[in-house]
């Protein structure tokens, strides 16, 4: 009887208010629309949270009470902070989080290798909602049979053979980094820095690796400097980069993307590069009809593909004229190679600026580790004249280098948020049921601060890297637990290339000059489609060997 009487008596309040509304509504019609749209809408809000927190198929995965709504992840997003929540939520939760209403974040060793391995889930929406120049890429594109055929044609390019190659290109470029360096240290001293040594100053290494980083891909994809080292003014590296923060932020944000569209302008720099070249080469060849254009051609990344689509053409497997057809067929069509050039300058410069940044402020910070790197590449490099740069045959398989990239990545993995796959059927994941359609976000940073898989997670030790010098033999670093370019099918093509490119920059620069830590400086990051320092600043004091 009580039940029956609460019941009644809400019902009755229920018909009160109704009345009460609708008089309002007639006696101010204009304004009694708009309040009635706000109230359908704040009622539709509480209809889907309601659902999403306890009818949702995910609605067993636990997670905090922000994932009812996407609106919690657009603004995690936004800041570009939300790598820090993450972490927390998987401490509370377990190795499976729900955080969003159609998404999960796995922590789980066996989930992420079934997700990026075994199973090898295809690439999500959030991949989708970053396409570039309304072309698939090698990034963004979710169809296998794309991803298999253009990966096939640019791989090649991203071999050792053909990086050999672009070693005088990368070696011109650091030239250029070590005069501007040395040029800035000379300028501090003659402005009278006081309490200094003679030719020592500070740097902000996090400007100039950044800065140095465009310059390499400019030079070996385009065959063009940004002489961003010498000068940070060249438009397109900044309206790149702005465009990429903007359309990362409006990822979970459908509204913000209608109102704020993305300037992707800085794709008419690919174009306008892909045909200056055809017209060098037209105007080469017609000069040399003998050798048919072919001395004096330029070894670049865009070279490749442009020798690559011309193959392409000549075997009868170019362009059939369906633009659409052609895209989903990974034909190197001329907009694709503009893309495809324009992509290898947005993955190869933030990604290897980072890492090197982070990489030379763990090393700073930790002085011996310092002093043991130099002196493992001073013996590598004992055989060069004075002032010459380390070749890469020499510092390649340096155990120590690799194992402070190594470290730094762990500790600051380029995929901050974790690597984003959706599941194509339903399944089951470390006990959980999984509907099919479900982002799952292979929250790799979880692996590499695990202390199960890496002792003393947190504190950069690079002897782990080497079995024989680790503190900690009994725990041997495992297989499955290391991501720091993805893995499966989809891992990043461009690995050798930064692995190269990062090998060589942190060589010449701990072998040309004494380096120490400036105290007091923020060192926390970011994460938008890449990570990078928060303050875009890292200073350290440098001096000339």
């Amino acid at each position: 009887m009580a039940t029956v009487s609460k019941l009644t008596g809400l019902s009755g309040w229920a018909q009160a208010w109704l009345t009460q509304y609708i008089d309002k509504l007639r006696k101010k019609p204009a304004s009694g629309v708009l309040r009635l749209i706000l109230t359908l809408a704040v009622l539709d809000f509480i209809r889907r949270a309601v659902y999403t927190r306890y009818f949702h198929p995910l609605s067993h995965v636990p997670g905090s009470w922000t994932n009812i709504s996407y609106f919690f992840t657009a603004v995690g997003q936004h800041t570009g902070y939300s790598h820090y929540l993450i972490p927390y939520g998987h401490k509370r939760y377990g190795k499976v989080m729900r955080v969003a209403p159609e998404i999960i974040s796995v922590a789980d060793k066996d989930a992420i290798r079934e997700i990026l391995v075994t199973i090898d889930y295809p690439k999500s929406i959030i991949h989708e909602r970053l396409e570039l120049n309304g072309q698939h890429n090698l990034f963004s594109s979710r169809n296998k049979d794309f991803h298999k055929n253009r990966r096939r044609l640019v791989a090649p390019a991203f071999g050792l053979s053909f990086l050999r190659t672009l070693e005088p290109i990368m070696h011109d470029c650091i030239q250029v980094l070590l005069r501007k360096m040395d040029q800035i240290l000379e300028d501090q001293n003659q402005n009278g820095q006081k309490g200094g040594q003679l030719n020592a100053g500070t740097v902000n290494v996090c400007s100039f690796m950044n800065r140095l980083s465009l310059d390499i891909i400019g030079e070996t994809a385009f065959g063009q400097t940004f002489g961003m080292v010498l000068h940070d003014d060249h438009p397109v590296p900044k309206l790149m980069a702005k465009s990429l923060k903007r359309s990362s932020q409006q990822v979970f944000n459908p509204i913000l993307r209608l109102l704020v569209p993305v300037d992707n302008s800085f794709f008419k720099f690919g174009a306008e590069r892909v045909q200056a070249r055809r017209d060098a080469l037209m105007k080469q060849q017609a000069q040399d009809s003998h050798n048919n254009g072919q001395e004096g051609r330029r070894s670049d990344l865009l070279q490749y593909l442009l020798d690559a689509q011309e193959r392409e053409r000549a075997n009868g497997q170019g362009e059939t004229g369906n633009a659409y057809e052609d895209m989903i067929a990974g034909k190197l069509t001329d907009k694709a190679l503009e893309t495809e050039t324009v992509l290898f300058l947005i993955a190869g410069s933030e990604t290897s600026s980072t890492a090197m940044t982070h990489t030379l402020m763990f090393l700073v910070k930790n002085p011996e580790m310092l002093t043991r790197l130099h002196e493992e590449l001073t013996r590598a490099t004992a055989s060069n004249p004075k002032g010459s740069l380390p070749a890469y045959d020499q510092i390649r398989n340096s155990p120590y280098l690799t194992a402070c990239i190594n470290e730094s990545l762990r500790l600051r993995p380029v995929a901050a948020n974790g690597v984003p796959r959706e599941v194509p059927e339903d399944t089951t994941m470390a006990g959980y049921f999984i509907p099919k359609g479900t982002i799952v976000m292979a929250h790799i940073p979880s692996l590499h601060k695990n202390p199960d898989y890496f002792p003393e997670p947190l504190k950069f030790i690079p002897t782990r890297w080497i079995p024989e010098e680790s503190p900690f033999p009994n725990s041997p670093i495992q297989e499955f637990t290391f991501y720091p370019f993805s893995a499966g099918t989809r891992n990043c093509v461009g690995k050798n290339f930064a692995m190269m490119e990062m090998r060589l920059v942190l060589a010449t620069l701990v072998l040309t000059y004494t380096m120490e830590d400036v105290p007091n400086q923020r060192d926390d990051y970011v994460q938008f489609v890449t990570t990078a320092l928060a303050t875009e600043k890292y200073m350290i004091r440098m001096k000339r060997r």
